[in-house]
């Protein structure tokens, strides 16, 4: 059986002399993974098409200081708490949180900053790379010292499995996720708009104009957010803000089908599998231009993201919301799986 190569190289050295490591995990057909310690990052994703051309099929950067400078949380792990909270404050246990308002109006938290981290880096196996980060109490604002651990691990049939672990010193919301650019048609192949998708979703979590969950659940049937059979993404996405920028909620419990993204002149498809509760589909709709591998111009629509992960602002919307809330002597695990393959 085909195995998995693991290279390992210095990517780049922090203004604090941190070294950033590169690790490669490959297959013998051309399919390869590399990741990056800052931010637990999935640097590049490389994949055959039909005719074994292969592309590059994430968006992402190739020095050290492009990711330092990056605003787009390109290919990163995403934590403590992914997606918006709203006014940047909760409450939990009587106490009042106060978050950094970082999203694009300034009046929401947004993402926190587990992406602008250097984590300590190991392999196992051949196949496996394991980042390991240490949340300090207060960290963007939130409590209780949180150990994380994210496991990317690839099997030789181009399944990338991402392995989600924490605990915590205090009771605090953990909400984890990947947040990589995907162009199954290569990243500088123009826009995503051609792509086919399918969630089995039937519904979403309903946003106010700023795109702050308003507490309420509803049906997808007749809406453009309705993915529940292999859809263009292009066909309605004007009908949704300036594209999508949503959250569907994925039908069942446990690790199961999350979808698939499919691109058809390339025949490169990706299915997905994810104990999580739903998918934040984002149509990459504030990119502008900037430069990224190989000094590629990515502009609006360039690629989309499937961020796999709970409810955004659940905190703020007990008890209607699943809880976030991870306890001291708990852990946090979360599991997600992207199947890269041709159809």
């Amino acid at each position: 059986m085909a195995t998995v190569k693991l290279t390992e190289t210095l990517f780049g050295v922090t203004n604090n002399n941190n070294e950033i490591k590169k690790y490669t995990l490959s297959t013998p057909d051309g399919f390869e993974v590399s990741l990056i310690n800052y931010g637990a990052t999935i640097q590049s994703i490389r994949q055959p098409d039909k005719n074994n051309q292969i592309s590059e099929v994430t968006l992402g950067y190739d020095t050290l200081q492009e990711y330092v400078d990056d605003k787009n949380f390109f290919g990163c792990t995403v934590g403590r708490v992914t997606n918006r909270i709203k006014n940047g404050r909760f409450e939990l246990d009587g106490t009042t949180y106060e978050l950094p308002k970082d999203d694009g109006t300034k009046k929401h938290y947004l993402h926190g900053a587990f992406h602008k981290r250097v984590w300590d880096s190991s392999t196992e196996n051949n196949d496996t790379v394991i980042f390991k980060y240490q949340s300090p109490d207060g960290e963007s604002g939130f409590p209780g010292q949180v150990d994380a651990t994210v496991k990317y691990i690839l099997s030789s049939d181009h399944q990338l499995k991402i392995d989600y672990h924490a605990t915590t010193t205090k009771s605090t919301p953990i909400n984890m996720t990947n947040h990589a650019y995907f162009n199954l048609g290569g990243d500088a192949s123009g826009t995503i708009l051609d792509h086919q998708l399918i969630v089995p979703a039937d519904k979403i979590i309903s946003l106010d104009d700023e795109h702050i969950p308003t507490g309420e659940i509803a049906s997808v049937e007749n809406t453009p957010f309705d993915f529940r059979t292999l859809t263009r993404v292009g066909d309605h996405i004007n009908e949704s803000f300036t594209g999508y920028d949503i959250m569907l909620l994925v039908n069942g419990e446990g690790k199961r089908p999350f979808g698939k993204l499919v691109h058809g002149s390339s025949g490169r498809a990706m299915t997905i599998e994810s104990t999580q509760k739903g998918i934040q589909f984002y149509t990459a709709d504030h990119l502008d231009g900037g430069k990224g591998h190989n000094g590629t111009a990515y502009d609006k629509h360039a690629a989309l993201c499937l961020e796999i992960q709970n409810y955004s602002d659940s905190v703020n919307n007990q008890p209607q919301f699943p809880t976030t809330i991870l306890l001291p002597g708990e852990e946090y695990h979360e599991q997600t799986t992207f199947h890269f393959h041709l159809e």
